[in-house]
This record gives structure tokens, C-alpha cells and sequence, in this order.
């Protein structure tokens, strides 16, 4: 009989890094949202990957943030909390941009967690050369001894990340997963899908000021029809203006957008009603970030 094989992997990378792109493409579906914009990542997405006797949980961890605000701090959290049930950790370091200070905080909380199986993951490589390749290594190899490095770009339609799984595969543990949980609910997948909407289509602080939450949800077996209700959250009287648009374009035009991407996960016609809902300060307002979970 085949050993069953288990193993926790956090990703982990500084804003805009590329951690959302390769766990979608790993698992070659939306998992997460992605975003030119950095702090896309709002809460610790995590997923399972099943292959003959391997089982990896994926962690993918919001970006570091300099703590402004009670959500900053939570943020912030998510990251930590991942590290104390890793048993591996990949580091993602933009190739094609300079190692900065947020690298270099990412890899001080590596360090403090005495996280000892770390891959160093280099990614963007389709934007630099071998020479640049040779430098990031020879650079983060004097900040944190890794383990492994894989090299990758998430360009292609299909990359093939073989090599990265096998790499992960090094460091599994007997035994399946321990936490059997649902680990993407109807909910969080339908806010993420509309907040990505909002990044996508508004600017300046709107999308970091919004929250999205669904206040009623119901499926008719007959219909085949999913009817979602979700407010849009804002913090100030003046972004409802902006959410909304003129004439209610932008709202349609975030809800029509959304409803398309829904179409692609969820096995059914979508009925989808969004509305502005103004709660002043939600970011520092403990007890709304209980309720929303943080979405």
C-alpha cells in the first residue's frame, strides 16, 4: 500500500510578487484574485493539491503592511499565523525588480519563525537573464539560507510547474491532512470576485477602501438560478458617488463583470444585485471586521 503524504506550504512575498498568479496556476482555476494594484490579498487563501499520494495545503498569505490600521494588523497576522503550521515556506522574489526593504522584512518574520525548509521561488524570469538569475540567488542566499530554488514565470497559459511541486513534495510528512475543512466557501469566493471588480475598475484609495459582503444568497433547484444580494462597503459619503457612477454605470459595470466570473466557477445561472452601504472607518472598527470576516 502507498504511504499517503501530507505537507503545508506557505506562500510568501512582498505586494505584487506574483503569490496569487501561481497558486491560480497551480491549480490552473481562479483561486485567488489577481491585480496589477498591490495588497490585492486581504486573507490567508488556502487549498488543497491532490496528486496520487501527495496532499499539499496551500497558504497564500496578504503582503506585508506597515500597520495603520486594525485591518493592517490582522493582514499582517494572517502572514504569521501560516508560518507556525508550515513545513515549508516559498519565498517569491521578483526577479525583475531590486530586493527592497519589504523582501527583507518578509525574510526577518521567516526568521523568527525559524522556518528552516525555505524554496526560494525566483519569479518573472521571462523578464531577465541568466546573470540577473545568479544575482537574486547569491543575494537572498546572504539573508536566509534556502533550501532549493525554483525558477518560474506564471506567463504562459499553461507553465509547467512540475519542478516546483516535486520541490515541495521534499519536505511532506506521512500521513494526510490533518484539517479537513471547506476550504473555499460560497461566500469568500463570491466578495473576492466582486472586490476584484472594484480593483479592476475604480482608482486611487476606492478599492482599499471597500468591503464587499453577502447579505442574502438562495438557489432555486428549478430555475437552476443563484440569487446573490451584496452590499459594496465604503468608509466615506463620497466614495458612494464614485461606486455607483453616473447613472449607476459603474456599479452595473462592476456587478455585469463579476457575474462573468461567477459563471465560471459556480454551475448555474447567477442573479447578482449589488448595493452601497456607507459604514465610516470600517478599517478601524473592530466589531464590523469580526462580522465581515475580514473580506
Amino acid at each position: 500500500m502507498i504511504k499517503q503524504k501530507s505537507c503545508y506550504a506557505v506562500i510568501t512575498g512582498k505586494p505584487n510578487v506574483g503569490k496569487s498568479t501561481l497558486l491560480n496556476s497551480i491549480f490552473k482555476r481562479k483561486i485567488a484574485i489577481t491585480s496589477y494594484k498591490p495588497h490585492t490579498t486581504r486573507n490567508r487563501i488556502k487549498a488543497i493539491y491532490n496528486a496520487d499520494n501527495l496532499s499539499i495545503l496551500f497558504m497564500d498569505t496578504p503582503g506585508y503592511h506597515v500597520s495603520r490600521t486594525k485591518l493592517d494588523m490582522f493582514l499582517n497576522s494572517e502572514i504569521k499565523s501560516s508560518y507556525k503550521i508550515a513545513d515549508c515556506a516559498l519565498l517569491l522574489i521578483d526577479a525583475s525588480r531590486p530586493i527592497d526593504d519589504e523582501d527583507k522584512k518578509i525574510i526577518e518574520i521567516l526568521q523568527s519563525y525559524d522556518i528552516l525548509n525555505v524554496i526560494l521561488v525566483i519569479t518573472k524570469i521571462d523578464l531577465i537573464d541568466e546573470n540577473r538569475i545568479a544575482n537574486v540567488k547569491r543575494d537572498i542566499g546572504a539573508l536566509i539560507p534556502y533550501k532549493d530554488v525554483v525558477a518560474i514565470t506564471c506567463k504562459k497559459e499553461t507553465p509547467d510547474l512540475t519542478p516546483l511541486i516535486k520541490t515541495i513534495e521534499k519536505y511532506a510528512r506521512d500521513g494526510a491532512l490533518t484539517q479537513e475543512e471547506n476550504l473555499e466557501n460560497d461566500d469568500f469566493i463570491i466578495c473576492e470576485l466582486v472586490r476584484e471588480q472594484i480593483i479592476l475598475n475604480t482608482k486611487q484609495e476606492i478599492p482599499y477602501a471597500c468591503a464587499v459582503v453577502v447579505e442574502h444568497k438562495e438557489y432555486d433547484k428549478v430555475k437552476n438560478m443563484f440569487t446573490i444580494n451584496a452590499n459594496i462597503v465604503v468608509d466615506k459619503e463620497s466614495q458612494i458617488s464614485i461606486i455607483l457612477g453616473k447613472n449607476g454605470q459603474m456599479i452595473k459595470k462592476i456587478g455585469t463583470r463579476a457575474r462573468m466570473e461567477m459563471l465560471k466557477i459556480f454551475n448555474c445561472h447567477i442573479n447578482l444585485k449589488l448595493f452601497v452601504k456607507l459604514e465610516k472607518d470600517w478599517r478601524d472598527n473592530e466589531l464590523f471586521l469580526k462580522q465581515i470576516k475580514f473580506h
